[in-house]
């Protein structure tokens, strides 16, 4: 059921962002100021509804992990009983579902910041700014439409649906008592940390373009440099520190300093 529940959330989630970007769509092509604004509602109740999908789907996401619900391939590819709470944390971005959610969930929150300081901006850079949302949510959707035909991989994937193991055949109920657990290389504080850090500073980084857009579609380019300005230092801020945190990590981890290849 738990599973359930985050598989619906991304569909939702999907759904929500798809009719967020036609409302914004409409917006931009509508002439009279009282359909401009009926769109805009339609489409902030509709970025709302994928914003609180989002959110429900990691929520989801992380109780499986912290419950040991090991019959979710995602859990037990990733977790493990004897992992530390903050280890188990970190698991959630360790695969590529977690890190599309990670990323997604960040854009969630620049996305409704934008909303709300955008002003006259705010159609033609939501509409931009949707499509990315878009595209990372659709990574997560897990949806086969025919054979060898699927958009995404679902993190709320049976164990029993995506393994051939033996066992599964004679005893499709079958529940692992443990998980394969976190990589021994990535059982780092930093793992916790820079992850987030790293995808926040990709989420930051596509405002620029969506302002970009934005300021081409209006054909007022020269608008761009002042919009855009704070997070283009945002980005590099946030981005230059993950990259430093990634470099101490790996220094600290692979024991450069004592092969004598380290950074003197």
């Amino acid at each position: 059921m738990i599973g359930n529940l985050g598989h619906l959330s991304i569909i939702i989630a999907f759904v929500g962002i798809s009719a967020a970007i036609f409302a914004y769509f409409q917006e931009n092509q509508a002439s009279l100021e009282k359909d401009k604004k009926s769109w805009q509602m339609v489409a902030r109740i509709c970025f709302s509804l994928h914003s609180l999908a989002v959110l429900s789907a990691i929520g989801i996401l992380f109780a499986i992990l912290f419950d040991h619900h090991y019959e979710y391939d995602y859990a037990w590819q990733h977790a493990a009983n004897d992992l530390p709470v903050y280890y188990i944390i970190s698991c959630f971005w360790e695969g590529q579902e977690g890190s599309f959610l990670i990323w997604a969930f960040w854009n969630v929150l620049i996305g409704i910041f934008l909303i709300r300081s955008c002003k006259k901006w705010e159609p033609k850079t939501m509409l931009v700014f949707s499509a990315v949302q878009f595209f990372l949510v659709s990574m997560v959707l897990g949806i086969h439409i025919s054979d060898g035909i699927k958009i995404g991989n679902s993190p709320f994937m049976l164990l029993k649906d995506v393994s051939d193991s033996e066992i599964f055949k004679s005893n499709p109920n079958f529940i692992p008592q443990d998980g394969t657990g976190l990589n021994p290389l990535l059982q780092n504080i930093w793992m916790v940390i820079h992850p987030p850090v790293i995808f926040l500073g990709f989420a930051l980084s596509s405002v620029p373009f969506c302002l970009a857009m934005a300021a081409l579609w209006q054909k007022r380019p020269q608008d761009f440099i002042y919009k855009s300005s704070p997070w283009i230092l945002a980005s590099v801020g946030v981005l230059g520190i993950g990259i430093v945190m990634g470099a101490y990590w790996a220094y600290e981890t692979l024991n450069f300093g004592d092969t004598g290849i380290g950074i003197r």
